[in-house]
């Protein structure tokens, strides 16, 4: 069996599921690389998306151009199990949104989505961020960050077992997909471009007094992240590969924390599925809610899960002047 025909009989037996073309891959990965005073065993991101409405393979289905869309609430939790006997699990993440997508095929039948979410981004600790003897929010905490000044070094000083990060959230973010096809209108050439804008605020859905920051933590955290990606994916003897390259900038965090970080991705896909075998090297500030005062390398292996696999597009109907 061909190529081309295996890539059809696997789209068809994915007929039923819902597509997200900007998504948070899952994952579970072991590497090297650590910060100066903690040692990473196992870390994972078991993403998933939850959908309200979703008809964007329909949309992408027909021969005549119409816009898809995608209702959903995606969780996002991040675990870190470390190499320590009396707690290995400390300050996982939470993040959860409500979101948006809508995408368009343009008349060369390359993707253009935009994508909105709102929601919450936290690691549920009730400690103070710099002390593991004092609850945040208290007289007492509040007093520490008096001490603060631009050279303290709060990568030294950070409360890793129990120091709460708390935030709502919202993203803005832009896609587009350039295609190649093959002679069975699967796509077998892909370049993607994201462009993301990242804000944190006070209230939840921008509407509710609930799960914001304090304004001591919001003058560390900062307020804006830019991140831009670019993948490459296509087909070699059978099996599927992915290319990818993701920045990160947030300019306003506190001058000790490093304000860039780089995420260098190869992923194989054996089968030419969803299950992907991916490895992944990262440099400059760590993406574990508050321990992003650390700076560090670090190269990970492991499993992933993609969103948006490809699949088999009606082209547009070409219409005679």
């Amino acid at each position: 069996m061909g190529i081309n025909s295996q890539a059809q009989k696997s789209n068809a037996n994915r007929s039923f599921k819902d597509y997200y073309p900007i998504s948070e891959r899952p994952y579970l990965t072991g590497g090297f690389g650590n910060n100066d005073y903690e040692r990473i065993l196992l870390e994972a991101k078991p993403v998933v998306y939850y959908s309200v409405y979703n008809d964007i393979r329909e949309a992408l289905n027909r021969d005549t151009i119409v816009r898809g869309d995608a209702i959903y609430l995606s969780i996002q939790p991040q675990f870190r199990i470390y190499d320590e006997n009396s707690k290995p699990v400390k300050t996982p993440s939470y993040k959860a949104f409500l979101g948006f997508q809508s995408i368009i095929k343009t008349n060369n039948n390359n993707f253009l989505t935009a994508a909105l979410e709102s929601g919450h981004f936290s690691n549920g600790q009730s400690g103070s961020a710099f002390s593991e003897e004092l609850e945040d929010n208290t007289p007492e905490s509040t007093a520490l960050y008096e001490d603060l000044t631009d050279d303290t070094d709060l990568a030294a000083i950070l409360n890793r077992s129990s120091g709460n990060f708390s935030t709502n959230l919202t993203r803005l973010s832009l896609n587009y997909r350039i295609n190649k096809f093959n002679d069975e209108n699967l796509p077998e050439t892909i370049h993607s471009l994201t462009l993301t804008y990242q804000l944190y605020h006070r209230r939840f859905l921008g509407a509710f007094q609930f799960g914001g920051y304090n304004p001591e933590d919001i003058d560390i955290y900062g307020r804006h992240q830019i991140e831009a990606s670019y993948e490459f994916t296509s087909h070699l003897k059978g099996f599927r590969y992915t290319l990818g390259q993701e920045v990160f900038l947030h300019p306003d965090v506190h001058p000790s924390a490093e304000v860039f970080r780089s995420e260098t991705t190869a992923i194989v896909y054996p089968w030419d599925k969803d299950l992907g075998i991916f490895a992944k090297f990262a440099f400059g500030y760590d993406d574990y809610n508050y321990r992003f005062v650390d700076s560090f390398p670090r190269f990970s292996i492991g499993l992933t899960w993609d969103w948006f696999t490809p699949f088999v597009v009606k082209p547009n109907r070409v219409t005679n002047p």
